[in-house]
């Protein structure tokens, strides 16, 4: 009997420890950006509380990010982003969060080219 009852405890322990785990997220998506400062700075930007890791592909202008779930939230992620200048596909940056990124990071002139 004692055998069942500690197999019981153990259990209940495990699943009460699992539903404590913090959760990791992976999201993907676009970051508005036109040069290696920009990815400089997003990646740098993304080297915050929270962020497990996080990548940033110039090219496809993709940003891929792992976080905890229970330490932050993605529209965290987005509006530190903004604050340095870069819209993403869920938030944009103001005109003047976007007027403090460097000349040759200003992704908004380009577009209109």
């Amino acid at each position: 009997m004692k055998k069942i009852f500690s197999i019981a405890i153990i259990a209940i322990l495990g699943l009460v420890l699992q539903s404590h785990t913090p959760k990791k997220v992976t999201v993907s998506f676009q970051v508005s950006a036109v040069c290696g400062l920009c990815e400089e700075t997003i990646e740098k930007t993304l080297d915050m509380k929270g962020v497990v890791a996080a990548d940033f592909n110039l090219e496809t202008s993709i940003a891929t990010v792992t976080y905890k779930s229970s330490k932050i939230e993605e529209k965290d992620i987005h509006a530190a982003l903004n604050e340095v200048g870069y819209d993403t596909e869920k938030s944009k940056a103001s005109d003047e969060q976007y007027a403090r990124t460097h000349n040759c990071c200003k992704y908004r002139e380009q577009e209109k080219h």
